[in-house]
């Protein structure tokens, strides 16, 4: 493909002039605005040229960012009375647009929002003793680096004199992080003792005299007392900023510690403004592990070096803020007074439209979901979820032999784009342990050396060469995978022999291994990474196309961390794939809900103006806190407190026990209830009409105590796959305490729902009727599917891999036109109310819906049901909003609660040596 930078400036100039004012707004442009201007093309390109610079248009004026939103308090906004000079941040402005690094309304939102995060931080010129502690809530891979990067650049600009960087665990993540700041900040390699430093591309957009910040830390060294000469200043005659780059290693941060005590002049704080970025904030820095030796000692050093200091802020980066919120799982007041608790603000960013992220890769209704994600089940027998360190492994899952085509098959496809010297990543991560995945590296590197001999000895055969199996598998991927891209597997035999010959495999973790991406810049680093925590925090896989993921962590941070595949994919986001196991895409289905939900919850804080503090206590009482709070403490204690909100939830009973015993219970429990109901309403006795539409289809009771509610609740079974309706300690449940908190006010009347199929309702509906469920016309569930369960005893989900029981439409039942009008507007809004919840919010009171159903066609999971074609019943409940707290309560919690809410907790960490430092 013939180079078109100066046509592209030419048509990029055009879109600019005539959007000026939508580009000024920060909004996007249309891809037929893109089209009309293209049309007009004095060039005369051919369609290959055409559609590269359409692309890159779309770039860089198509992609949409919002500016997120924040919770904040004791805020005095300062920034915009100061005159400054923002050297650091004109020249960081300038590369990422010139040199087509962002799009160009995405910096100007980049702008925006790093303004707001400065000014929530303490200005640097206020003399006297101050400290600002705050948050930013970013996505997995989704810019937070270029975020933190930009609020550095602008932050020395205003005055901040010292910057402390901490970039994760691994010397992989702190080097790449190190090489980030130089090309963003630092402005050249930094290395000790250069007599000519090489310089970095963003010095080109210096205004005037060049200006370099000192450092304390390298590119191949991180902080060291005995450099500390090295670069020949002290914290108290700076006339530059500094930064340092440091990993979280006890030794290394007490090392620093030591140093700038040694700063400090007759004993003084030092009074040079300290600005300390936290990156994955979460990790390491709050104490919350299950070794609270292990964080707590890098939390506390953390926190004497911001004690060194007059004047400080501290900013936590994370894109899975749980700990932080938490900060101590036990005791409220100690999450208000820690530290690093965030008291005075938390930011949550919003990514650009072109980010991959979990909602569009793992929400039932996502994007990506269908053409990324592959359900792997051929694992077990070779390497389980669950195995030891000396785990024998003598061949690969077919799967993973399969998805090493599909990498061979992607970088063939990339060249072929035009691509070819670009990073092109390959992530596998089955293993916690070093010597597994050593043992998986030999097999991956067996086989590629295979496939790559087959591709140099046959490729070139035309037709011909699928005669050789291992070509004819390579063709058998593609067809299942790529066949509907823009090439034929003819065009593919072409650029075989180029694509598989620069492939290297290595193994990343604290043995060795090294992803050198600055060191192929030029030709690109075409790699297949295999390890575990080293891949799973942070480093950025360049190009990242085929991820294998065989773990058996729920912990929602490990996990979201290990998706290395969320971030930017620019001309190869068809081509992405994701090789994983069912019950991770479950977790990750949760997570992704979860997650979603903290967000929507802080943007609804933020129009009310609440603070972080009052944040931080409502996420601990919601189910994201029973998850989390719970689980750090499960393992050393069956006494534990717990509080969750349902307030706008729908909690559907979505795991049943698969024993036909119980759902006899739950059966008899349930009929005995509705005819204690009596007659159910009429529809000529309701004058709404859309109310008269949805008794006419199915059973409803109006008016039922709550009481009653609570006696059917407490005594139907709920499996413990479903920890907020299982029972904790024999008897209660969190959803049963919380609704019997409210039944003297909010919850004191139902309604109760029977749902039934398209309107066919009985006529009647007696206890004759009731007891022959054959005779009613309920529903039929033939997709579900049979689980095990970290009890034993298997759990059945009637939907199969979804967490539901109750139809698309049920939430909506028995709401009036003008509350369904209503809830469609908030669900329009974005994530603040998705799904359900919009219908939950507009109620005035509690709904029970009561499932019945049966499973008449067993499908594919089924072949271990107990209630096959026979009645079966659950329960789902549509919450209203609550004004009213929720109290935490102590609970003895029995084994099975116990054991179900552990696989939440944290999985141990791989590379143990390293965290041992």
């Amino acid at each position: 493909m013939t180079d078109r930078n100066a046509e592209f400036s030419y048509f990029q100039k055009k879109v600019a002039e005539s959007y000026r004012e939508d580009l000024q707004q920060m909004a996007s442009i249309p891809r037929h605005a893109i089209e009309e201007i293209l049309d007009d093309d004095p060039f005369g390109l051919p369609e290959t040229d055409m559609e590269d610079i359409r692309k890159r248009l779309e770039f860089s004026f198509s992609v949409r960012q919002d500016a997120g939103h924040a919770v904040r308090s004791d805020y005095k906004p300062w920034l915009g009375d100061r005159a400054i000079d923002f050297r650091y941040w004109k020249r960081l402005r300038q590369y990422f647009i010139d040199d087509d690094i962002l799009p160009a309304n995405v910096v100007s939102r980049l702008h925006q929002v790093t303004d707001e995060v400065l000014d929530y931080c303490g200005d640097p010129e206020d003399s006297g003793t101050w400290k600002r502690r705050g948050m930013v809530m970013g996505h997995v891979q989704s810019g937070k680096t270029t975020n933190y990067a930009s609020l550095i650049c602008k932050a020395a600009d205003a005055g901040y004199r010292i910057v402390i960087l901490l970039a994760g665990l691994t010397n992989s993540l702190r080097t790449q992080t190190q090489e980030r700041i130089d090309e963003t900040f630092i402005g050249k390699k930094s290395l000790f003792g250069q007599r000519n430093p090489e310089k970095m591309p963003i010095m080109m957009y210096s205004d005037g005299e060049l200006k370099y910040p000192a450092y304390g830390t390298t590119r191949d060294s991180d902080f060291q007392k005995a450099m500390a000469s090295q670069f020949g200043v002290s914290l108290d005659n700076l006339k530059d900023p500094i930064i340092f780059v440091t990993k979280k290693n006890k030794a290394i941060l007490e090392n620093m510690l030591e140093w700038i005590e040694q700063q400090r002049q007759g004993g003084q704080l030092i009074d040079e403004p300290l600005l300390l970025i936290d990156d994955e904030a979460d990790n390491a820095s709050v104490n919350t592990h299950a070794d609270p030796t292990r964080s707590t000692a890098i939390n506390e050093v953390i926190r004497r070096i911001l004690q060194q200091f007059s004047r400080s802020s501290y900013v936590g980066y994370t894109a899975t803020p749980f700990a932080n919120i938490f900060i101590d799982p036990d005791s409220e007041d100690e999450m208000r007074g820690d530290d690093l608790f965030p008291r005075h603000f938390i930011k949550a960013l919003d990514p650009p439209g072109n980010y991959v992220g979990a909602t569009s890769v793992f929400s039932p209704e996502g994007r990506l979901r269908q053409q990324m994600v592959r359900i792997v089940e051929d694992y077990p027998d070779i390497l389980p979820l669950k195995h030891k360190k000396d785990h024998v492994l003598e061949e690969l899952p077919p799967s993973l032999l399969e998805a090493i085509r599909a990498f061979v098959l992607v970088r063939a496809i990339r060249i072929l784009r035009g691509d070819g010297s670009a990073h092109c990543t390959m992530m596998i991560n089955v293993s916690r342990f070093n010597d597994v995945q050593e043992k998986v590296e030999g097999l991956v590197f067996k086989y590629q050396t295979r496939l790559d001999n087959a591709i140099q000895t046959n490729a070139g055969l035309g037709d011909e060469a699928t005669a050789d199996p291992d070509i004819a598998a390579l063709a058998q991927t593609f067809a299942a995978e790529y066949c509907e891209t823009e090439f034929s597997f003819t065009d593919i035999l072409e650029a075989l022999s180029e694509a598989s010959r620069s492939i290297r495999v290595i193994t990343v973790n604290m043995r060795g291994g090294k992803l050198d991406y600055e060191a192929k810049k030029k030709d690109g680093l075409h790699v297949i990474a295999i390890g575990g925590l080293a891949l799973s925090r942070g480093l950025t896989l360049e190009g990242l196309s085929i991820s294998y993921l065989l773990r058996n962590s729920a912990a929602s941070d490990t996990l979201m961390q290990m998706a290395r595949w969320f971030g930017y994919r620019r001309n190869y986001e068809d081509l992405c794939r994701l090789y994983i196991c069912e019950t991770s895409v479950r977790h990750y289905e949760y997570i992704e809900e979860t997650i979603e939900e903290l967000r929507g919850e802080l943007k609804r804080m933020e129009m009310r103006e609440e603070t972080p503090e009052q944040f931080g206590l409502k996420v601990r009482r919601s189910e994201t806190g029973i998850l989390i709070t719970a689980a750090n403490k499960m393992r050393h204690s069956t006494r534990v407190q717990l509080a969750e909100t349902f307030a706008n939830k729908h909690v559907e009973g979505f795991a049943l026990l698969n024993d036909d015993a119980v759902n006899q219970r739950n059966l008899e429990a349930t009929t005995t209830f509705i005819e204690e109901l009596g007659e159910p309403v009429s529809e000529d006795t309701v004058t709404d009409e859309q109310l008269a539409e949805d008794v006419a289809k199915h059973l409803v009771w109006k008016d039922v105590e709550g009481r009653r509610v609570l006696d059917l609740l407490t005594r139907f079974e709920f499996h413990a796959n479903q920890p907020s309706l299982a029972r904790i300690d024999g008897s209660h449940s969190l959803f049963g305490d919380y609704v019997e908190d409210r039944l003297g006010d909010e919850l004191e009347t139902w309604d109760v729902i029977v749902p039934f199929n398209l309107g066919d309702r009985p006529s009647t509906i007696d206890a004759a009727t009731l007891r022959r469920y054959e005779s009613l016309p309920i529903r039929k569930r033939n997709s579900g599917r049979v689980i095990s369960s970290s009890d034993g005893i298997p759990a059945y989900k009637p939907t199969g891999n979804r967490n539901r029981v109750a139809d698309p439409d049920d939430a909506a039942i028995l709401l009036t036109r003008q509350q369904k009008d209503l809830a469609e507007a908030l669900k329009t809004e974005g994530t603040t109310l998705r799904g359900d919840r919009a219908y939950c919010s507009v109620r005035e009171r509690p709904v029970l819906l009561i499932h019945l159903f049966k499973v008449t066609d067993p499908g594919k999971g089924m072949e271990d049901l107990a209630l096959e074609n026979t009645p079966i019943v659950s329960l789902s409940f549509l919450m209203p909003d609550s004004e009213k707290q929720t109290i935490p309560r102590t609970y003895e919690v029995n084994a099975v609660y116990r054991r179900q809410l552990a696989l939440f907790g944290a999985e141990q960490d791989d590379d143990e040596e390293m965290l041992g430092a």
